[in-house]
């Protein structure tokens, strides 16, 4: 809600506002930046949290045998990004394809994910 009204405030012409309320506007946008920062901050220790009670290091900090299947979890935890990211790149071409396991299962080849971050 107040967002918003920050936003729609900092979109209107300066030469139109004052001094003054450039000034609020201003001030009320670092508050929200503020805000959102800590609530990020915020939602990263909650997630972290949760990997330790749920007994699971992150894969970057994990050793795979050579030859490993990794799933998509991991895989972008090894990378840095997101799903849709790690398939994005599949589909254009700059990322390792992965194995079909099943119908509806697919692994990547640690090796290859190796390869492909020594190679950038």
């Amino acid at each position: 809600m107040f967002q918003e009204d920050v936003l729609d405030r900092l979109r209107i012409d300066p030469g139109q506002r004052t001094l003054g309320q450039l000034l609020q506007d201003r001030e009320a946008a670092a508050h929200e930046v503020r805000k959102l920062r800590r609530e990020i901050e915020r939602l990263r220790t909650v997630r972290e949290g949760r990997k330790e009670r749920a007994g699971t290091a992150a894969p970057a900090n994990r050793a795979f045998r050579p030859g490993t299947l990794i799933r998509i979890s991991e895989v972008c935890e090894l990378v840095g990004v997101c799903r849709a990211t790690v398939y994005r790149w599949v589909c254009e071409g700059t990322f390792p394809q992965p194995v079909r396991i099943s119908e509806n299962a697919v692994r990547w080849k640690v090796d290859e994910i190796e390869a492909w971050r020594e190679a950038l």
